[in-house]
Parts: structure tokens; sequence; C-alpha cells
């Protein structure tokens, strides 16, 4: 087959995006299998050297269209966005490929609802591949922008030939939320690349002082949550560190203001506790596995997640993990057993699950071992492309028979 997928940022190395670092995984492990990728890419990042790569396509504007663009931006200021442009620019590139050599299955994710732009501009089945959506992820609080962007992505929702979800869960709550049926859908997990074993935690090769917190600095990432459980942690080990690794897109406060890490720590961080808090700000994505491997417990403290990548990546290299219990990962997981879980937003549970990694060593070696068997079992990229390659077969086969009956 040659599929196609489409992704917000690329290449990978640059994106830290969680979208990236799923279409990266999934093309390889596919390419492997026989299968020819391409990507569609919405913003390349520098110099990208890839030919699978292609470019949005965006149409020209006329002196019409440029002005309404112009006055819909004054009106909705920075965060307004072109739908349509944008929307016929994935679909001529998908036009392109297609006209190269014929695409049988274009897999796009759901931001904004682009996707929909493409259903019926080739003869590829369109799969909606649910990474957010919108509605469940975004900081909150709500304005008129995003309410668009929810309606966007629910006709997407309800538009595609078919959809695929991390989680029965998320399958549940997007089809709950937006009244979509899905009579063609399936759920299984994101792919994680599995590292070999000599390059895996060690107990003896980490530093059992450091907790390590990779993610955003903001309120879905519960950043704030992460920097409670440390400090009410901390207040009884004196010589443990926090490592936070991320970009900082800082936390939004009630009334709409955003407190970037240094303001936030500033107001809501014990001296004595901020002294012991590097930042370090968004890290190359090779840099990370060092980072993994180098502390005693991998934290993430999402208040949603619809499958953590900063988790899983962590029990892919064997190392503890201490998480909250996000739909993504305990359909899969077991807590006490591959990974320890406490409720979303929970700091002090957060903190007892990380004292009692650092109170008992070979208990945190016993659970990065067990997680790491987890991810070869689940998670590994040869499975997941197994499984998405039959979920295309039965869709690109259903596209064929509905075709041949209405010819």
């Amino acid at each position: 087959m040659r599929i196609a997928f489409l992704t917000p940022l690329w290449p990978p190395s640059m994106a830290q995006n969680g979208i990236a670092t799923y279409v990266d995984i999934m093309t390889r492990a596919l390419e492997r299998r026989g299968h020819e990728c391409i990507v569609i890419a919405m913003w390349p990042m520098g110099t990208v050297d890839d030919p699978r790569m292609r470019r949005l396509q965006t149409p020209q504007l006329n002196g019409a269209e440029k002005l309404l663009r112009r006055v819909r931006h004054k009106l909705e200021g920075a965060r307004s966005f072109d739908y349509n442009l944008f929307g016929q620019g994935v679909a001529n590139a998908l036009v392109a490929a297609d006209r190269e050599r014929p695409v049988d299955i274009f897999e796009a994710e759901e931001s904004f609802g682009l996707a929909r732009y493409s259903v019926g501009a080739t003869g590829a089945p369109v799969i909606l591949r649910a990474h957010g959506p919108h509605y469940l992820v975004h900081q909150p609080p709500f304005d008129r922008s995003d309410r668009r962007r929810e309606r966007k992505e629910g006709h997407a929702f309800r538009e595609a030939t078919a959809a695929s979800f991390p989680s029965t869960a998320l399958r549940d709550a997007v089809s709950s939320h937006y009244s979509a049926n899905f009579p063609l859908c399936a759920a299984y997990p994101n792919p994680v690349d599995i590292a070999p074993a000599e390059e895996c935690w060690t107990l003896d090769g980490c530093d059992r002082n450091t907790i390590l917190f990779v993610g955003r600095f903001d309120t879905v990432k519960g950043a704030d949550i992460a920097l409670k459980a440390f400090e009410s942690v901390g207040k009884t080990r004196p010589d443990l560190r926090l490592v936070m690794a991320g970009a900082d897109h800082g936390l939004r406060a009630p009334d709409g203001t955003i407190l970037k890490f240094a303001d936030y720590a500033r107001a809501h961080v014990s001296p004595s506790v901020r002294e012991r808090i590097d930042f370090l700000g968004p890290v190359p994505r090779e840099e990370i596995a060092r980072l993994r491997r180098r502390a005693l417990v991998n934290l993430t403290a999402s208040r949603f997640e619809t499958f953590s990548y900063a988790a899983v990546e962590a029990l892919a290299l064997g190392a503890p993990a201490v998480a909250t219990a996000t739909p993504g990962l305990t359909e899969y997981l077991t807590d006490g057993e591959e990974i320890l879980f406490a409720p979303p937003g929970d700091a002090e549970q957060l903190a007892q699950r990380i004292g009692r990694c650092v109170d008992d060593h070979e208990f945190a070696a016993r659970l990065g071992a067990k997680g790491r068997e987890a991810a070869v079992t689940l998670f590994s990229p040869d499975a997941i492309a197994e499984r998405a390659e039959a979920f295309y077969g039965e869709v690109s086969d259903r596209a064929s028979r509905k075709k041949a009956a209405l010819s």
C-alpha cells in the first residue's frame, strides 16, 4: 500500500511533538513491512532533507479573499486560523502525491478538522487518527476561536471514511461528545521505539536523587501538579532534585494571564525547593533518553492525555515511571506492576508514589523492568504497524466494495 500521513510539524528530530513522533515511528514500521509512506507536513522546520515529505500546496488568493483574510485576522487577532486555506493546502498536497502514484490510504490527525477537505479529493479513504482532540487537551479557558476549532474537528470526525484511536476510552469519549457512531473504527495504542537492552536504564547508572519531568510547562501537562508533588516529597528528602525538560508555554490563571516557569516558581514554590529545580526548557530529542536514564523516577502529571508518550518512552527504556491515571495508560498498564498511578490533579498521591521509589530502590528497579516488558509486548512499532495494516486493509476493502456498488 501507499500510505500518506498528515503531521503538523516535521522533521521529528526538531518537532518535539507527539503527532510527529507517532508518524515517524509508524512510517518506519510500515516501511519495514513493505509499504510506501509519504508525509504531508503543515509546517516544515528548518531544511528538511526527506524525500517522503510533501509541503502544503495552498491555493492562491484573489483580492477579495486576501481582504477577507485581513479583516478576519483583525477581528480575531493572533489566534485567527484560515481553515479553508490550510484545508485546501492539505488536499492539494494529497492530490499531487496521488498523481505521482495512487495513494491507498490517507491517515490524518484531527487538528482543525483539516482532513475533511481531503474526503473525496482522491480515491484514497480518509482515516482520522485521534491525537487530541482540541476540546479535551486545550489549556482553558475556551474562547470563540477554540469553539470554532472544536466544531471543525467534530465535522471531520463525522465525515471521515473511518477513525482510529489510541484507546477505547478516547473512542467512546469522542463518539459521545460529537454524537458520532464510527461504524468503521479501531482502537490500538501509539507505537514507541524500543531501545536495545544495552541502552536501557539501570539502577547503578542513574542518579538516585533525581526526578525527571518531560513535558510542556502548561496546565494540561500538569506542570504545577508536578511542582507541588516535588515540593511535598522533597520536604523530608533534601537531596532530591527535579529536572524539567520541555517548552515553557506557561500556566494559564483563571483570569487568562500566563505565568512562565520563572514567575510561577517565584510565586508558588518555596525558595529552598526552587533551588533544587533545574528547568532546561526545550531539549533535543536525542538528549531526552540520556536524561531518562539519569533519573531515578520519570514523572508525568498530566491532567489529561490521549496517550502519554512521555510515560511510555520511559517504560521502553526500563525506567521507573510515575504518572497520572489518564485513560490512554490505564487501559493497557497495571498500577503497581509496570507503573505507579495517581489520580489526575492529586499532587499528594503523586508525591507518595515518587517517595515509594525513592525509599525502595530495588522496587523501583523491578517496576522499570516490568514496564519495559509491557512496552515491548504492547507498544512495539512492528506490533502496532501490524494492527494498523489490518485496519487499513479493512478500510480499503470496504471503500472498494462501496465504489463498485455505486458504479
